[in-house]
This record gives C-alpha cells, sequence and structure tokens, in this order.
C-alpha cells in the first residue's frame, strides 16, 4: 500500500466555563551515541523521567550530528538541525524544560509540575492496518483566556519510547536510548495555532503520518505534543500518546554458519526468530536469498513465547568465488502482517575464496578510490566505525592509508580487514609481509593491532603480529582524533617464511577497539624475500619515486629524484617473480629520468624494485596492457 499523508482541517469550538489546567512538563534532551559525557549524565535523567511518570513529565530526545557517529541522527538529520537551531545548542549533553535552557533533574521537574497550565492537550493516535501510516489528533482546549507574545505552534514529535541496541551504536558505549525523536509531524516548523485565545475555545488538528521506514521497532512508537509560543519558547502544555499493542511480530535477529570468508561455495546457513510481538509465535514463513535474487521460502511452525527466541537451520547453498549477501526474513506471524520493519530482516556480507590463492606478491598502498580493495574484505560484525579509507595521511609520496576508526568505536569492538589469500609457492627460502603502521593513544588506551595467518581456509589461525598500547604507538597520546604526519609513521614486518608453498594463506588485520585512538596502515606488501618494506621512507634519500604512465603500452619513464648522490639501481619482476628486467643507473644526485621499454613484455603486473646502494628499496606496481 502506497503510505500516504494529509492534514485535516482544524475546528474551532465555541466558549465554555473552564478553571485552569494541570500541566504536563516536557523534557526535550539533546545527545549523541558517541558523546562521552552523554553516557555519564544520561542515566541520571532517566531515572528522574522514569520516577516522575508519563503522569507528570514527557520527554523526546534529540541525536545529534556531532561529535562522532549516531545513526540515529543520519536518519532524521534536518529536523534534529532544526530544533537544535531553534534553540542555539552548542554541546552536548543540553536539556530544555518547558522552552527554558536550564538543569533538569527530579527537583526542577518537581518545581514545575504544581504550576497550573492555561491549555489542556488531548492527544492520540490510531495506525492503519499494516501499519503503514498513523493518524494523530490533538484536541486543544483553552481553560484560561492566554495571549502569545509571537507565533504559537503545535508541535508534535513521533518518538520511539526505546530503542535497545546489542552493540553500541557509536562509541560512547550506550545500548539503550528513551524517547528519541524519529520525525517532526508535519515537520519541523510545527503547526500554526491562534495566538489569542479566550476561556473555552478550542483547536482540532488531525494529522496522517508515513510510518519511517527506519523506525527500530514500531511496537515503540509514541508520540509527544506541545505547544509553543515562538516569540519566547516557552511551552505552555503538553501531551503523549502511549505506544500501541501489536499481537504478532517478529523478526531475525542474527545469522550464523555463514563465515565472513570461505573457500567452500556451499554453506548452510542458521537464522535466529525472535517473538517482538506480544502474542505466542506458533507460524510464520522464512524468507532467504542471496544476493538479492530469487527469494527462497520455508514455512515454519513451533512456539516461541513474547519475547523469546529460537534458532532455525535453513537448507544448504551453494554460489560462487566472489563476494556476497546473505538476507533472511520472516513473514506472516500467526498469518498476520508483520509490523517490525527495520529489524524484521537481517543480512550478512561474505565472499568465497579459490582453493588456490594469488600468486605473491601482493601489494597495496589504497591508492585507488574503490574501497576495500579489489579481493580485500571488512568484517565489521557490530556496524559500527570501521576500516575505511583516508586520502589525508599516506606512508609513502601518496596521501592515501587504511584507517580503522578506534577514536569512534567502542571499547571492545573488533573489525577485521583480510587481504586476498595468497599462493606462495615460491623457489625463495624467505617471505615476509611487510606495512607501515601509524597509531596514538588518547589517553594511554591499549588499542590493539594483530596479524593473523590461516592455511586451512579460516578454521585456525596463527598470531604471528600482535601489537597493543604503548608498543604499537608511533606517536605522543592525542585528545585530537589523530592523522599521522609525515615522521609519525614505522616500518613492521612479519615473518611469513613458514607459509612459503602453501597455496591458500588468507592474512587479516584484526582491530580491537579500547577507545583510544586512529591506527592506520599502509604499503601492505606480502612478497618473497627478506623485510623489503613497500615504501619510499625505506631510502630517506629519494624524495619522490614515479612511473609515467601506468599503465603503459610499450613505453613508459622512471622519474628519481634524490636528495644527496647515492648509488641507486633497479628491476623489475612479474607476477611470478621473475626478473624481467634489470639496470645499474650509476650514482644519482637531483631529478633522474629513465625509459623504459616493455614492448617483448606480456600484458600484466609487474613490480619495479628501486635498490639503494646505502640499503633499502622501494617497489611500486605497474601495469602493462597491450
Amino acid at each position: 500500500m502506497k503510505k500516504t499523508f494529509t492534514i485535516l482541517s482544524m475546528m474551532l469550538a465555541g466558549s465554555l466555563a473552564f478553571a485552569q489546567s494541570q500541566r504536563l512538563v516536557l523534557v526535550e534532551g539533546f545527545s549523541q551515541a558517541s558523546c562521552g559525557p552523554c553516557a555519564a549524565q544520561n542515566p541520571a535523567l532517566n531515572a528522574a523521567l522514569t520516577a516522575a511518570t508519563h503522569d507528570t513529565v514527557v520527554s523526546i530526545k534529540y541525536q545529534t550530528s556531532w561529535p562522532g557517529i549516531d545513526p540515529m541522527n543520519a536518519q532524521n538529520a534536518a529536523e534534529v538541525a532544526a530544533r537544535v537551531s531553534y534553540y542555539g545548542i552548542t554541546g552536548v549533553p543540553d536539556r530544555i524544560l518547558d522552552g527554558t535552557n536550564t538543569t533538569v533533574d527530579a527537583t526542577t521537574i518537581r518545581g514545575r509540575y504544581p504550576i497550573s497550565s492555561p491549555f489542556t492537550i488531548d492527544l492520540s493516535h490510531v495506525f492503519n492496518a499494516d501499519h503503514s501510516a498513523a493518524t494523530v489528533t490533538a484536541v486543544i482546549t483553552a481553560t484560561q483566556a492566554f495571549t502569545a507574545s509571537g507565533a504559537m505552534v503545535l508541535q508534535v514529535g513521533l518518538v520511539e519510547q526505546e530503542i535497545n541496541f546489542a552493540n553500541a551504536p557509536g562509541s560512547n558505549g550506550e545500548k539503550d536510548f528513551y524517547s528519541v525523536m524519529r520525525k517532526m509531524l508535519p515537520n519541523q516548523n510545527g503547526t500554526a495555532l491562534a495566538g489569542t485565545w479566550t476561556v473555552g475555545q478550542t483547536q482540532t488538528i488531525t494529522l496522517n503520518v508515513n510510518t519511517p521506514t527506519y523506525i527500530y521497532d514500531e511496537s515503540q512508537i509514541a508520540f509527544v505534543g506541545w505547544m509553543q509560543d515562538n516569540g519566547n519558547k516557552s511551552v505552555p502544555q503538553a501531551a503523549y500518546s502511549y505506544p500501541q499493542t501489536i499481537n504478532e511480530n517478529v523478526a531475525v535477529t542474527a545469522i550464523s554458519g555463514v563465515p565472513v570468508v570461505q573457500c567452500a561455495t556451499t554453506f548452510t546457513p542458521t537464522i535466529t526468530i525472535k517473538n517482538t510481538g506480544t502474542a505466542t509465535l506458533t507460524s510464520g514463513t522464512i524468507n532467504y536469498q542471496v544476493d538479492g535474487g530469487t527469494v527462497s521460502t520455508l514455512p515454519w511452525t513451533g512456539s516461541i513465547a513474547a519475547g523469546a527466541t529460537a534458532t532455525q537451520v535453513l537448507p544448504s547453498l551453494t554460489t560462487t568465488v566472489g563476494s556476497h549477501n546473505f538476507k533472511s526474513y520472516i513473514t506472516n506471524p500467526n498469518g498476520n502482517a508483520n509490523f517490525n520493519t527495520l529489524f524484521e530482516s537481517t543480512n550478512i556480507n561474505f565472499s568465497i575464496f579459490t582453493n588456490v590463492g594469488s600468486v605473491s606478491p601482493i601489494v597495496q598502498n589504497y591508492s585507488a578510490t574503490s574501497f576495500p580493495p579489489t579481493g580485500w574484505v571488512i568484517d565489521n560484525p557490530d556496524l559500527g566505525p570501521t576500516w575505511t579509507r583516508i586520502t589525508t595521511a599516506g606512508a609513502s609520496t601518496t596521501t592515501t592509508s587504511a584507517k580503522m576508526d578506534f577514536y569512534n568505536s567502542s571499547a571492545g569492538q573488533v573489525d577485521e580487514f583480510f587481504m586476498p589469500n595468497a599462493n606462495m609457492t615460491m623457489t625463495a627460502t624467505q617471505a615476509t609481509l611487510d606495512f607501515y603502521v601509524a597509531y596514538a593513544s588518547y589517553a594511554g588506551e591499549a588499542d590493539k593491532l594483530e596479524v593473523k595467518v590461516s592455511t586451512d581456509c579460516g578454521a585456525t589461525w596463527a598470531t604471528p603480529y600482535n601489537e597493543a598500547g604503548t608498543t604499537l604507538a608511533t606517536a605522543a597520546n592525542s585528545t585530537a582524533a589523530f592523522t599521522p604526519s609525515a615522521t609519525q609513521w614505522r616500518a613492521e614486518s612479519v615473518n611469513m617464511t613458514p607459509y612459503i608453498n602453501q597455496t591458500n594463506v588468507l592474512v587479516k588485520f584484526v582491530a580491537t577497539s579500547a577507545y583510544g585512538n586512529n591506527l592506520y596502515i599502509d604499503e601492505v606488501n606480502l612478497h618473497a624475500g627478506a623485510s623489503n618494506p613497500a615504501s619510499i621512507k625505506e631510502i630517506n634519500s629519494i624524495s619522490s619515486f614515479e612511473v609515467y604512465p601506468n599503465p603503459f603500452q610499450n613505453q613508459t619513464t622512471l622519474n628519481i629524484n634524490t636528495t644527496k648522490s647515492e648509488r641507486i639501481s633497479f628491476d623489475v619482476v612479474d607476477m611470478l617473480g621473475n626478473k624481467v628486467m634489470t639496470q645499474n643507473l650509476g650514482v644519482v644526485n637531483g631529478l633522474y629520468r629513465q625509459s623504459i621499454d616493455a614492448s617483448s613484455w606480456n600484458a600484466g603486473i609487474y613490480f619495479i624494485n628501486i635498490n639503494s646502494s646505502e640499503g633499502g628499496s622501494i617497489t611500486k606496481k605497474i601495469n602493462v596492457i597491450k
């Protein structure tokens, strides 16, 4: 059914004799899921609001766009920003009591409640049959003569009374959020009211609103309404319409049996079914699909009490090598419509690798705009901050690298970054994984970086590299989000010799957050031979090293610029490690250009290695096209 939105007419009623009315206090809160002080102060506010109950006070919370990540803000940023601007909010947490920016606690709420109001508001709502839209009605009655100092409006906010995350959505650790504003009706400007009221005057406003698709749990939808004088921002009265019971509702809350990376093309998923309604769940239809393709169905029967869960193994599925997405959801709970639009489905990304990996070397400096790079896989199980590509810091002449956002990650969050699987069949007697790392703690936290290696498609893992805290750090502590300078990188080498002649080697970088500061890696190079970091920093006297054009067909030019006299040579190797060219450039001082003739080479990827008489090497990937 297409969702609709209408505003019905406003009606005025005649005057009657009334007395002043009991006030319902309104608290507007401004908070954020990545705000540390918010996490520290919100429990006391929530306790005060709970103790007061909706008979005394109602609240509406706005999740702001700063200081970090907050998915609830991202879902409706514009209307939150309007309320931030309306009150001139400059920091979070902040609270407004009946339109006044002041301390909000149990004492101030109790002090405000006895002050009578010149209005009553009767606020109610009903949903249509499939919960795709709600009709909200507010009946306002003046019990005292009233003249506003400015434009008078009725504000109505659709709120989720309670949102519970399995993992903190931001970096401050909060998982439970209350009375979060999800939509303003009809928008942030509200609905115009009369500015002057006589005793007994009434105004009825009826609004129909679409149910936002980003709602986490429709059984938690409530509405908060309040009159506001835009002249002085005062709130003379507020009202609340409680959530409505949904008897039949169900969600798929988890998927197992689908490893993030695997070598087998066949997998057997298991889903977790949660009864999010109030009636015992006895039947439904399980739906599942791969990559948005044909939806397969499986009838389900059983018995799941309200709030309880059960698991169901699905039929085995077969797909192809590459990156995929598996999704599952349930329809027809007890033969009825399912209303929990967001959490009714769960999906997982996974990749299937070949049984024989790509021939090393594998080199990556994150210069390509696509991220993760081709063949690389990110596992971000909590959907929080994770590995991203940045263009403002790099360990070589590029300004690109891969960043793990520990600054905004919750403590304990684990994010994995898989390299393409490697075929390490080679004649060399040594093999190495080189990379550069940059990291600063916030105030001494032990954020951790591990390199893990598997030769059995991820069934077991070895950990040849494990650094955390001060041993991982390349810069001093910083309370600002850390971005490394050119001197704040350190070369790291991992011995990969034990894996020589293994045809399927999986390597992953594992980042474990302690809610510290940012981590970066760059110039990753899995190759034959001893340590040879693929970074220009290994030869400090070279200020630039370029191959242009690249890609090229038959001819290209090597450009080297040194800051002092140095004997330089270079060689070019193919993907199998075979040398196709070697040349000694002699003593180089300043800018040097060397033509490279590739007319006899096959099309493909090659690596050019610059070698210095002072020791050290630089590697750059080149692409020959025919």
